[in-house]
């Protein structure tokens, strides 16, 4: 995390924020709602979205449509009626997340498509055809990225982690001295522990769980590039292993997968939730293994929660859990990440000590604290 520095603040500061949607569900919509509401009381802030959900932030919301489908073509005519906009909002530095305007003078990474694409050929499953249109939208996400990242324009980027700074670089040929990582963070208010013992077991009554069952917590969308089939398999035959799955995705597929591994019983879908906070209260352990994140905002969550984390060493993740004190970082596919479920299903006093460990290592990511640091970043691309 860089160390904060107070840089003065033009007079004139103002700030266009670009992106398809901010509002406080999903990952980098998320983040970016919590971002905004800090620094709109410190300098006048425009969104420019196709939705915007502020009410608790002084912003001014631009509307520009965006067409969900193909979202290929989506992406670049939001980026065009978002250069129209940008110019009608007349202010001063323009911040985006990725490649959703053409340009800006500050870029947001939550993700790149060309370190994805290069490493797990940008596929997340599903039919032939499916896949073979995946490898056609990767190449346009990624031309997309390369002109956005190669704009005149542009002074500065924000990395969420050190391994999507590398990326930057690696694949884009950002210089290192024009990037700055201020990670994602988490609201302690709402991620939080249950208060004792009881208060968790009521939890679990409330959320239909069972009393002494070990649950497992799966959380998130696009199941395939978040491995959600390795979990499934690593929960395969563990006796009083629940694994609780929650979001949305191929939930026909994905139960005839559990199925297939005898597991049918021991998952259960609960879909979309506005109270996700419930569901890592009353877990055990939280089980993560995607193949590809920026800096998922579910470990930080789950860290919050007082969750030990079984995850692989991606970017974000392996800045979060050191392996052994916050959680495990294991090798790809369910059988490496199986055996550390057994270890901490069979071991309580481990669990709690990587909890324990987990909740303190979050503090350091509370939103006002990377807020701070976010703002440093405009002020000093303001100069």
């Amino acid at each position: 995390m860089r160390p904060r520095r107070n840089f003065p603040v033009p007079m004139s500061f103002s700030l266009a924020f670009i992106a398809h949607e901010v509002h406080r569900h999903g990952g980098q919509e998320r983040a970016a709602a919590e971002i905004l509401a800090r620094v709109a009381r410190r300098v006048p802030v425009t969104v420019i979205a196709a939705r915007c959900e502020l009410a608790d932030a002084p912003v001014q919301w631009m509307r520009v449509a965006r067409p969900v489908r193909p979202l290929v073509l989506g992406s670049w005519l939001f980026a065009r009626a978002a250069r129209t906009a940008e110019r009608r909002a007349g202010r001063t530095l323009t911040n985006c997340i990725g490649a959703s305007a053409f340009d800006a003078d500050v870029i947001t990474a939550q993700y790149c498509h060309a370190a994805f694409t290069a490493r797990f050929g940008g596929l997340r499953g599903g039919t032939s055809a499916r896949r073979a249109w995946q490898r056609v939208a990767q190449q346009v996400f990624v031309a997309q990225e390369r002109r956005a990242y190669g704009a005149r324009r542009l002074r500065r980027v924000i990395a969420v982690s050190r391994g999507t700074a590398q990326e930057l670089q690696e694949f884009y040929g950002v210089p290192a001295q024009r990037i700055a990582v201020v990670p994602n963070g988490v609201d302690h208010a709402v991620f939080r522990p249950a208060t004792d013992a009881t208060a968790r077991q009521a939890l679990r009554t409330q959320l239909g769980l069972p009393a002494g069952a070990f649950v497992v917590l799966f959380c998130g969308g696009d199941w395939e590039r978040k491995g959600l089939r390795d979990a499934i398999d690593a929960v395969a035959g563990l006796s009083d292993t629940l694994l609780c799955v929650v979001g949305r995705g191929d939930e026909r597929g994905m139960r005839e997968h559990a199925a297939v591994r005898g597991a049918a019983a021991q998952v259960r879908f609960v879909g979309k939730t506005t109270t996700p906070e419930q569901w890592y209260a009353a877990a055990d352990v939280l089980v993560h293994p995607s193949r590809y994140e920026a800096f998922s905002l579910v470990t930080l969550e789950a860290a919050a929660s007082g969750l030990p984390i079984i995850a692989h060493a991606i970017n974000g993740t392996e800045e979060l859990v050191e392996s052994g004190v916050h959680g495990v970082l294991t090798a790809f596919g369910g059988e490496a990440l199986r055996v550390p479920l057994i270890t901490l299903r069979d071991d309580a006093a481990q669990r709690t000590a990587m909890a324990t460990a987990a909740l303190e290592r979050s503090r350091r990511y509370a939103w006002d604290r990377v807020a701070g640091e976010y703002f440093d970043v405009l002020a000093e691309a303001a100069q």
